[in-house]
């Protein structure tokens, strides 16, 4: 059952403060400290800048809550987030209404209207005596500024399996969350139920895509709309490692590794990832004890990116020369330097692309169609603009993939570090090119720039806007 399998899976993390800068640009991660001492914190959320996590730390200081197994069960803590990263006074959220055994997670809509937890389903010792209590999933309404007494999830079972971790969607309208019911594909598989007619629907198993023969836990739902969630599979250590997925036309996308060093040899898990998608915390076991983490990954900004330039030459050329009287057989002729002509004295001409072009104006007798002078002569360097461009589709249905490259950027002597993307809806990713889908329907401008190799206070960027239909 879930609550056996959470032992495993709950062990510890750590690593004081670590850096690496295999990436263009560099991701920090850094142990959060609390008073756990030589125990375990896990499943970090925030929520209102305050940091919410559960431990299984000595809780009271007159009573022990210990579990089958004779260890101090997990119970749910806050601490207020400091401006230098670090939390403040931690607190047991000590609501009467909460279970005084296990309270492993907790997880809410955006606008806090709805919270959901992982709890015991018997929630005290005495109804919970001389029964296997398992993990179940618990919904918390605000209704008026009150919070309401914990609902169990429909789907709950108190005899048969465990559901816990919920993740619920911004509208909370859809829940994810983990569960080892009969009929699935590993130990701990990932499902979805959805709130339709007043009523949580039939339980669905995510299937094969996501779920492994080992265990998928903790999923973590992001505004963006994708799905994190830790995995002993999708070529993981052999360990758990957060992975991250999205829904596209009712398919889910290949699980995507994060990158080290969120990912460790360790168990990595539990993640909570900020609207930006720059930092956020997750627990790993990666120096003993199961400890919480901060991460950061911060992309650089590009406040001076400016619409990208479709470069055409295509120009209107004209001369003040001298008076050429419609009663003679003379007119004027314009040679580009591309092979090709044009008469008149203002003339429209699209020259072939970037390059060196010399330009001459005569004066023609057309009897025998020979230039008589030459009345002005000059040389013009026409150039591509230097610029990220970037190459997409202009229009794009919801759902649909969507193919972003720089490969025909003019960069000149600039020589790129990485390529950063912001992709307007939330998302941002990092490469030369990346493939993205937009899940509603809008006009998103598009960020693409990049850090010089050589300066790094060298910037060059651009924007485009991408519409999406329905």
């Amino acid at each position: 059952m879930i609550q056996h399998k959470l032992k495993y899976i709950l062990t510890s993390l750590l690593f004081a403060i670590f850096i690496f800068s295999s990436y263009a640009q560099s991701i920090e991660v850094k142990k959060v400290e609390t008073n756990s001492a030589s125990k375990d914190d896990i499943a970090p959320f925030v929520m209102d800048s305050v940091l919410y996590f559960s431990s299984n730390r000595k809780h009271e200081l007159l009573k022990s809550y210990l579990n089958k197994d004779n260890e101090w069960v997990y119970r749910l803590y806050s601490a207020p987030l400091l401006a230098n990263d670090g939390i403040g006074s931690e607190n047991m959220l000590s609501k009467s209404t909460l279970s005084k055994l296990n309270t492993a997670s907790i997880n809410s809509t955006t606008d806090d209207s709805k919270i959901v937890i992982t709890q015991n389903q018997y929630s005290t010792v005495r109804k919970s005596k001389g029964r296997e209590n398992l993990l179940g999933i618990f919904i918390i309404e605000n209704k008026k500024g009150k919070w309401g007494r914990p609902s169990s999830f429909k789907h709950n079972s108190r005899r048969d399996f465990s559901n816990a971790h919920p993740t619920i969607t911004p509208d909370g309208n859809t829940i994810y969350f983990v569960s080892d019911m009969p009929d699935g594909f590993g130990k701990a598989d990932l499902y979805e139920s959805s709130f339709i007619n007043g009523e949580w629907t039939t339980p669905v198993n995510l299937g094969k895509a996501i779920n492994t023969e080992g265990s998928e836990v903790f999923p973590f739902y992001h505004p963006s709309g994708k799905l994190y969630f830790s995995s002993e599979g999708h070529n993981s250590t052999g360990k758990l490692d957060i992975f991250y997925t999205s829904k596209n036309d009712g398919k889910w996308s290949a699980p995507v590794k994060l990158e080290h060093p969120i990912n460790s040899e360790s168990n990595d898990f539990s993640c909570f990832i900020n609207s930006t998608q720059t930092a956020g915390y997750f627990a790993s076991d990666r120096s003993g004890n199961a400890d919480i983490y901060r991460y950061s990954s911060p992309y650089p900004s590009f406040p001076d990116a400016k619409p990208q330039v479709d470069d055409g030459f295509c120009f209107t050329l004209f001369e003040n020369g001298p008076f050429v009287s419609d009663t003679l057989p003379y007119k004027y002729r314009w040679y580009f330097g591309d092979g090709k002509s044009a008469t008149g004295l203002e003339v429209d001409h699209c020259f072939p692309g970037p390059g060196e072009y010399n330009i001459e104006l005569n004066v023609v007798d057309t009897l025998i169609n020979e230039d008589l002078y030459t009345v002005a002569s000059y040389n013009i360097n026409l150039e591509l603009t230097q610029q990220v461009y970037i190459s997409a589709l202009d229009t794009i249905k919801v759902g649909q993939s969507l193919k972003l490259s720089t490969e025909n950027s003019v960069l000149k002597d600039f020589v790129p570090k990485q390529y950063y993307w912001d992709l307007g809806d939330g998302n941002k990713g990092k490469g030369s090119s990346l493939t993205h889908t937009y899940r509603n329907p809008g006009i998103y401008t598009v960020t693409c720039g990049a850090i010089s190799e050589t300066k790094a206070t060298e910037k060059l960027s651009s924007t485009r806007q991408i519409v999406v239909i329905e």
